[in-house]
């Protein structure tokens, strides 16, 4: 289950990459978006393939990275969209991520 979760987290930070780049015209949320997306589809391929630890880590670094800046952020004027649906977001997973540290 939780490769699913962050195969799903992986396509919605990707997508929240695309979308601030077609409404605020901003490259970096698109790069930062794809990147971190690519990332975590990454570590779901690589769970999913028999590297469950490895693809552990890199979606458990992204995802506190993710958090980390969108948390930053919120503290300086929060916005639902996209910084706390990302902060939501980066807490269930690593909720999930913490409490799934071995492969089921």
């Amino acid at each position: 289950m939780v490769v699913w979760i962050v195969l799903l987290y992986a396509i919605m930070v990707a997508a929240g990459g695309l979308v601030g780049y077609l409404k605020a015209g901003s490259t970096a949320s698109l790069l930062a978006g794809v990147v971190s997306g690519l990332l975590l589809g990454g570590a779901a391929v690589a769970m999913m393939r028999g590297l469950f630890q490895p693809g552990w880590w890199v979606a458990l670094i992204v995802t506190i990275l993710l958090l980390a800046r969108f948390g930053m952020a919120a503290t300086k004027g929060f916005k639902m969209m996209p910084g706390g649906m990302v902060i939501i977001m980066s807490i269930i997973v690593l909720i999930t991520l913490l409490t799934n540290r071995s492969q089921s």
